[in-house]
């Protein structure tokens, strides 16, 4: 927005204005297109857009087209906590699991069963001599799992059901979990479940095929849909494509990594899902599982496996293995389902938010033009999405143009509060608001970004926590822990500090950052003599075992500043020599039953000092001395 303005001001003429304009809408003309080349895509294609925008834009249109109606031919039995409440805590014994799969099979004559779930290890003898019996008839599908990540390199149980070495595109894996050896061997019906999200921590795609040890293992819903089916031969495969199953219309295509997009065709309310209690004593209806394909997977707490999809941020994996089988089976009856998706609304978010943006830079005739080629857009966005011809709702573009007009009103303000708000979620968790209110002029991306800059820094600790850990009760120490906390929080909040983190029973706070302090030595000491002044005025009425002392270092220097954190988690911290040489001294004053030392750096930049010269020492891990101060 600073930029925009910046180009109003210093860019009077019109020849000028109008290449803005024309800028806007080239740009607007090249994105569009190219988002709608990519929706347009075949639907298993995992395509490697780098912009999560239009990830959250694609998940939106998924919801969209989503439907109600009930998937009959798949049921989910789920071991839920209905069922662990009456048959006992997990893990079930293997007999009670066989009991299980023998119960579907021969009282509900399902299908096939799928197992979403791994035994590493072997049971009770006769379950387990059941369960292979029912994988080697073929009546099974079982389920082994990968790790991606090379910190994943377990190699747990034996892998079963690979297929040969082919040039196939496969994800590669570092590690697997699998079933034990004898049930390994018996199961010609093995598939993997391995799991991977975007960056965003949303699954949008599966491995299809795994790499591993020279050879390739499939995925889980394919592996069940072949083995219902009675096929036996190899996957057939070329120029990057897998014949997954014969008869199935057209190939699954996947990227180089093996990935293939997850085609989500219903909402998670179609599918039935039956508690394993009910199958286990007869309740369930027979008509509803018979000749039914059937995958058996677990929505207890802790033990089912739960992940972010378009359909919600809990997603059992097992569904994603029956939206698999759903599309599959859909073309298989060249059954496919009419998308009913909300024209209208699609349409009016299209329109409203595009049209926003390039209201910024236009005038009446372009914005007469943009509305035309923007609901041209959202047309062919629709028919490259659904690939069918719709009639529009006429409403739909009157409906974009007033929120075209809330957005014009509403966009200046909203762009206004941006640095507020990041300079806020940034920082409230570290400074008081008083710091916060003089950043807001400040640009939040620099100030977050790693630099140099001389601060002072504190560390306090409690002396005798381990003990006072050992005699309390738990809740007791949290109460403690947490009152001890505050005492120390609040004086650092009181100088205006800013609180890098605890560290259990310590804190760490220092002074010069964010926001520029040139008193911030006298701030430090002035926040440590507060803390100890607090904790002597609590420890005049507590009881002896709930006394508080506390042991205070305390240095100046240059330290590098910023967001030090992951893309999984951001930190804005301090690191530098200052620093470890402030740890230092908290550990010093600690050995030495001294309630603050400050470093030489610091005792120098005091306007006025109440020190007392300690001693010059060398601490650990530092070569040479330095002179150490006391307060008195």
């Amino acid at each position: 927005m600073i930029f925009y303005r910046l180009c109003m001001i210093n860019f009077k003429s019109i020849l000028q204005k109008i290449h803005l304009i024309w800028l806007g809408r080239i740009l607007f003309f090249v994105l569009s297109t190219f988002l709608v080349i990519w929706v347009a895509m075949p639907r298993g294609h995992a395509y490697p857009f780098p912009f999560d925008l239009l990830d959250r834009l694609h998940d939106q249109l998924i919801k969209q087209r989503l439907i109600s109606i009930s998937e009959q031919r798949i049921v989910l039995v789920d071991i839920d906590e209905a069922s662990l409440a009456q048959y006992g805590r997990w893990p079930w014994s293997r007999q009670q699991m066989a009991q299980l799969l023998k119960q579907l099979n021969q009282h509900y004559q399902v299908a096939h069963i799928g197992l979403d779930m791994i035994f590493p290890e072997n049971g009770d003898l006769l379950g387990d001599q059941q369960i292979a019996q029912l994988a080697a008839a073929r009546q099974l599908t079982l389920a082994q799992t990968f790790g991606f990540d090379r910190s994943q390199s377990m190699q747990v149980g034996q892998l079963s059901a690979a297929m040969p070495w082919a040039d196939i595109p496969a994800t590669p894996a570092f590690g697997f979990l699998a079933n034990y050896s004898g049930l390994a061997a018996q199961a010609p019906c093995v598939g993997h479940i391995a799991i991977t999200a975007d960056p965003d921590g949303v699954v949008r795609r599966q491995s299809m095929l795994v790499q591993y040890g020279g050879k390739l293992y499939p995925a889980f819903a394919p592996v069940l849909l072949r083995c219902w089916l009675g096929q036996q031969g190899p996957l057939q495969a070329g120029g990057g494509k897998i014949e997954w199953l014969e008869g199935l219309s057209g190939q699954q295509i996947v990227a180089r990594d093996g990935m293939a997009a997850i085609s989500f065709l219903r909402k998670a309310e179609a599918y039935i899902a039956i508690s394993a209690s009910e199958i286990m004593t007869g309740k369930a209806p027979v008509a509803v599982l018979r000749n039914r394909l059937v995958i058996v997977g677990s929505s207890a707490l802790g033990l089912g496996d739960y992940v972010a999809t378009v359909l919600g941020g809990r997603t059992p994996g097992m569904l994603l293995h029956a939206q698999w089988l759903s599309k599959a089976l859909d073309q298989l009856e060249q059954n496919q389902p009419v998308l009913v998706i909300g024209f209208s609304n699609i349409m009016t978010v299209w329109v409203a938010l595009l049209l926003g943006v390039i209201f910024l830079h236009g005038r009446s005739n372009a914005l007469r033009l943009s509305w035309g080629f923007a609901v041209l857009m959202a047309w062919l966005l629709w028919l490259g999405y659904t690939g069918q011809e719709v009639g529009a709702n006429a409403l739909a573009p009157l409906l974009g143009g007033v929120v075209l007009l809330i957005l014009e009103g509403g966009l200046e303000w909203w762009y206004a509060q941006q640095g507020r708000r990041q300079l806020y979620l940034a920082f409230h968790q570290y400074v008081p608001p008083a710091i916060i209110d003089q950043l807001i002029g400040h640009n939040s991306q620099s100030i977050m970004l790693p630099h140099r800059v001389e601060i002072t820094c504190l560390f306090a600790d409690l002396q005798g926590y381990t003990g006072i850990a050992e005699r309390l009760p738990p809740e007791e120490l949290a109460h403690y822990t947490r009152h001890a906390l505050m005492l120390l929080t609040q004086a650092v909040l009181d100088q205006q500090g800013t609180l890098d983190k605890y560290m259990g029973d310590a804190l760490f706070a220092f002074w010069g950052a964010p926001a520029a302090q040139s008193d911030h030595a006298s701030r430090a000491l002035n926040a440590a003599i507060a803390m100890q002044q607090a904790v002597d005025q609590h420890n005049q009425g507590a009881a002896p075992d709930k006394q508080i002392k506390i042991h205070i270092g305390i240095q100046t220097g240059f330290v590098v500043v910023g967001d030090m954190g992951t893309p999984f988690r951001s930190t804005y911290t301090a690191i530098g020599d200052a620093v470890n040489v402030c740890a230092r001294l908290q550990n010093l004053a600690s050995l030495h039953n001294e309630k603050i030392l400050v470093g030489e750096d610091t005792e120098r930049q005091l306007s006025y000092s109440p020190l007392q010269l300690y001693g010059t020492v060398s601490l650990k891990g530092r070569r040479g001395v330095q002179q150490v101060y006391r307060l008195p």
